[in-house]
């Protein structure tokens, strides 16, 4: 499909991972912070209701999200900010899309929407974004940037709201996006906030993550992600799979909050919930929406980090119990190895269905990539892990600008995903291969 001609660079949305955007409550004056992505993490606070999972269990509340994180993500938007720009004097608009990392992730789709209409709006009253006779530009579109659990965000939006997306959007980069799950999903409702936090796990996070939608929504359903043993069940999607202690927390939930609904039915909702999202996502027909079909969507994916391959279902005092393998990374000894990823997110679950996007057109960056005087982002990848820092490392932010703005000419160099020898990159991207 050819790429449709713009008069203008579209402003950029950007929307950042799981656990990355700040909370307040601002039922209090002044409103309390009760998440940051390192200082502030009141799990209690966090809880939603088993009645309605729109609202938190403790009231009267109003949590709302804030600024994300700011040493992953203004470094990007600067970069964006800057090398979308031909003109000091003529910016791009660049947008952080703020919200509530909770929530089902259909309910932040649909306020995705709402906030695409706001930039485009506010793009067209600027001077340098209107025509000679004083109309906004009629074709204007955005792009899409998103980090983890935005990239999953972004595919749901273009399927559910499909004729709204495909007069709004150009294209989209996805950057460690788990389209086929994380194992750290399972981690943090078994155990606790797995490795999207740098805490030790807590009960009370454990607790905290067993009442949110988003995280089922990151469950992995790749092949090979659960192996049970003999006798013991692997539908991640069915009640009796997982562990009888995460049905015993939801119904102490329940109990103390005197909601009416059963810890089973609970469960089972949040599961049928996340079915049905990855069962929708894996439905994507991107010919149908972007402009540019597959070639409007650049997948950038992790290799190279230790990172969690599977969970066993084995059997512990009669029942099924969740049970990790250390993690594990084959690619730095053998580039064609899928035994890799980038410390959350293993390569298989930032696998698109093929349907949706194939292997070939994914573009993989390693810890190999982080320049000499990327010192500070080195530090983060080590405290924070790889994934958190994706979108610092300079190769993810000069392939997004080049893929989002073709007329830079900069010399890329990139590597396709293990065991792939002629990648399918989009055209906007002429890069060099790294074998």
């Amino acid at each position: 499909m050819p790429a449709l001609e713009f008069k203008y660079q579209p402003p950029v949305i950007v929307l950042p991972g799981i656990t990355a955007t700040g909370l307040e409550d601002f039922y209090p004056i002044p409103p309390e912070e009760v998440w940051t992505a390192v200082l502030k993490k009141h799990f209690d606070r966090l809880s939603l209701h088993p009645d309605d999972l729109r609202y938190e269990a403790r009231e009267p509340a109003r949590i709302q999200p804030r600024q994300p994180f700011g040493i992953i993500y203004e470094d990007l938007v600067d970069a964006l900010r800057h090398d979308l720009s031909n003109h000091h004097d003529r910016p791009t608009p660049v947008f952080i899309f703020a919200y509530d990392w909770r929530q089902d992730c259909r309910i932040t789709g649909s306020q995705l929407d709402s906030f695409i209409d706001e930039v485009l709006a506010r793009t067209v009253l600027l001077r340098h974004y209107r025509d000679a006779d004083n109309k906004p530009f009629p074709n204007m579109r955005v792009d899409l940037v998103g980090h983890s659990m935005g990239g999953l965000i972004i595919a749901d939006y273009l399927v559910r709201m499909r004729d709204a997306a495909k007069k709004k959007v150009r294209r989209v980069v996805s950057i460690g996006t788990p389209f086929q799950g994380s194992l750290d999903a399972i981690a943090k409702v078994t155990t606790g906030m797995g490795s999207f936090t740098d805490t030790p796990p807590r009960d009370r996070e454990r607790e905290a993550a067993r009442t949110m939608p988003a995280i089922y929504q990151l469950l992995p359903t790749f092949s090979g992600a659960i192996q049970p043993d003999p006798g013991m069940p692997g539908d991640i999607f069915s009640i009796g799979t997982w562990q009888p202690s995460v049905v015993q927390t939801l119904a102490e939930y329940i109990r103390h909050h005197k909601a009416r609904i059963e810890a089973k039915d609970l469960l089972a909702q949040y599961l049928i919930a996340a079915k049905e999202f990855h069962a929708k996502g894996d439905s994507l027909n991107l010919a149908d929406i972007l402009p540019e079909g597959k070639n409007g969507w650049m997948p950038i994916v992790g290799v190279g980090a230790p990172t969690r391959q599977a969970a066993k279902v084995i059997k512990y005092q009669g029942k099924p119990w969740f049970d990790f393998p250390e993690p594990e990374d084959h690619w730095n000894d053998d580039h064609r190895s899928t035994v890799t990823g980038d410390g959350t997110v293993p390569f298989l679950g930032a696998c698109p269905k093929p349907s949706v996007l194939e292997k070939e057109r994914l573009v993989c960056v390693s810890p190999d990539e982080f320049g000499l005087l990327e010192i500070r982002d080195r530090l983060l990848a080590k405290t924070a892990g790889f994934h958190a820092a994706l979108p610092t490392v300079n190769l993810v932010q000069r392939l997004t600008t080049r893929f989002l703005n073709p007329r830079f000419d900069t010399d890329l160099k990139a590597r396709p995903a293990p065991g792939v020898t002629k990648p399918v990159w989009p055209p906007a991207l002429k890069i060099e291969v790294i074998s």
